[in-house]
């Protein structure tokens, strides 16, 4: 299995202790499948700027932007993104409409994608 990558960008939205998210990302990359993973882990705990991660704070609003421009597809995390070179998004989530019931649910709907 090989992501067009010429076709298509992969993009993960995941959690850090989220059991199916590191179970696809560990799945992704025993097939070599190419990703991004943005984590959008809320920064529980945290009691300083200096501790702030900005980074998973901008993926959490990407995210949030997500659901609001694709709201019955988006439920559960981990979250599929995968953009065609036009910029056209197609969104899978774990128990959301279209989407997946487990990470073998979710490696089927990549393989769609793959050339």
């Amino acid at each position: 299995m090989k992501l067009d990558t010429k076709k298509y960008k992969l993009t993960l939205m995941t959690e850090d202790v989220c059991p199916d998210c590191i179970e696809l990302k560990k799945k992704l990359g025993s097939f070599s499948i190419p990703f991004t993973n943005k984590s959008i882990s809320a920064n529980n705990g945290v009691v300083s700027n200096t501790e702030f991660d900005k980074e998973k704070s901008a993926n959490r609003w990407e995210f949030i932007d997500l659901s609001r421009e694709f709201p019955h597809k988006i439920k559960y995390s981990p979250v599929i993104v995968v953009e065609n070179i036009e910029g056209e998004k197609n969104v899978f989530s774990l128990e959301g409409e279209g989407g997946f019931k487990n990470t073998d649910g979710a490696l089927e709907i990549i393989k769609e994608y793959c050339i």
